[in-house]
């Protein structure tokens, strides 16, 4: 048993070390074209052009998501800043269950849940939602993505198995599938709803905003969106930056575009396999100038403008 946990550990601090070494190849990358991390406090006003899902370190030496925001300058200098923010997702759970599974799922992920909470939601399933009801939601948030994906993965067969459960099974066959099964008992509250005491993950019924993006779902969040001028404004590494839309600023800036196009060949109705087919063409264009190259000519041994 030992053995196995040592295992994780090493895989899991390879994993971390490996995206580690990805962030800081990006960070290469985007510095050789002109966009640099804030490094100093300070401010600057900049027209974001792009956003990019990203991991940093912490004050701690922790691995947490960010994600990196692309500004262009006035004056058409560059920069970038990571914004970092808890991912999450949502979860629901039979009726007044929601504190035990909480209490479980806290124990079951200690050191990949960083949050659980319970917040009213709007539920369009719910009969009466037009009414103003709302249903109780566990959120679960995580200081990387990758934590995320992990526990997600471990709640959703959970979530699909207790699905068609209740689409093929009324009370009586539930109770009556746990009892053969040798499971616990049920406890039926005074609102008629069976709780599970045996094992939370059966009271798990629903999973929601877990496929969103992550810098989707920041930006959501957040209101930061791209083709807008924005404050940026840099306190160091141990706070947040902040990022003020500025609706006054209406003029944009006027950025290099580079759009390119691949012409290969394909079988009938198939996609392009990169193994068996060949590129035709590759055509790009840089602010308004087009180049060709052409690949299964002779003629074409050069780009022609």
């Amino acid at each position: 048993m030992l053995c196995i946990l040592l295992c994780r550990d090493d895989r899991s601090s390879m994993s971390a070390a490996i995206r580690l070494e990805r962030s800081q190849f990006t960070d290469e990358m985007d510095t050789r074209f002109g966009f640099e991390r804030m490094k100093d406090p300070g401010e600057k006003t900049g027209w974001l052009i792009n956003m990019h899902p990203t991991e940093i370190l912490d004050d701690d030496k922790r691995m947490v998501s960010a994600v990196d925001y692309y500004f262009i300058q006035e004056d058409g200098s560059r920069f970038k800043v990571p914004l970092p923010f808890k991912p999450y997702f949502y979860i629901a759970t039979k009726k007044n269950c929601e504190r035990e599974v909480i209490s479980y799922l806290s124990k079951k992920f200690q050191g990949k849940v960083a949050k659980l909470e319970m917040l009213p939601k709007e539920d369009l399933d719910l009969p009466n939602h037009l009414v103003g009801l709302k249903r109780s939601y566990i959120k679960l948030s995580f200081n990387t993505v990758d934590d995320l994906m992990k526990v997600k993965r471990e709640i959703s067969p959970a979530v699909r198995k207790n699905r068609e459960r209740e689409k093929s099974n009324d009370t009586y066959t539930s109770m009556l599938s746990s009892a053969l099964a040798g499971g616990s008992v049920l406890a039926v509250d005074e609102d008629g709803m069976s709780k599970k005491t045996s094992d939370q993950m059966d009271n798990i019924v629903d999973m929601r905003e877990y496929d969103v993006p992550y810098h989707v779902r920041l930006s959501i969040d957040l209101k930061i969106h791209v083709a807008h001028w924005y404050n940026v404004r840099y306190r160091g590494s141990a706070y947040p930056p902040e990022i003020i839309l500025r609706s006054d600023l209406v003029e944009r800036p006027d950025p290099v575009v580079l759009a390119f196009d691949i012409e290969t060949t394909k079988l009938p109705l198939k996609f392009p396999d990169a193994e068996t087919d060949q590129i035709m063409m590759i055509s790009y264009m840089i602010d308004g100038q087009l180049t060709n190259k052409c690949f299964p000519s002779t003629v074409c041994d050069t780009f022609s403008e």
